[in-house]
């Protein structure tokens, strides 16, 4: 159970990285409840529109750690960005049930992350 845990992270973490939404989709329950520094999100479709907008700065995510317990798991890994901002420690709490993932509690330095946002609505504002 456990390796399969981990693997289902690592296997969610490549699909955001790939903007790979199907699989995305496919890990993650419909339901799904996601808690962070700056939003909070009540469905998978909601979370996902979510990654949409990051994907305009996100490189790939580089994975330092992976601790599972039963059906939970914690996985730190930097966050690469495509911004001054470069690489942004992240850790992420993934609570599965069955074989998909139903809750994230997400935790980052919220500082880091201003000139991301920045960045992101820069390269918006050039795309209209």
């Amino acid at each position: 159970m456990n390796t399969d845990r981990k693997t289902s992270t690592l296997e969610y973490l490549r699909a955001v990285a790939s903007q790979d939404y199907a699989k995305v989709e496919q890990l993650l329950a419909p339901d799904l409840r996601f808690r962070g520094p700056a939003m909070n999100r009540s469905s998978a479709a909601d979370f996902i529109g979510a990654l949409k907008r990051l994907s305009a700065i996100h490189v790939r995510n580089d994975v330092k750690r992976v601790f599972v317990d039963g059906d939970e798991v914690c996985v730190i890994y930097d966050f690469v960005t495509s911004t001054s901002a470069g690489a942004l420690s992240t850790i992420e709490w993934l609570h599965f049930e069955g074989g998909r993932i139903t809750a994230i509690d997400l935790y980052y330095d919220r500082l880091p992350w201003q000139a991301v946002l920045q960045t992101i609505a820069e390269r918006s504002e050039a795309v209209a």
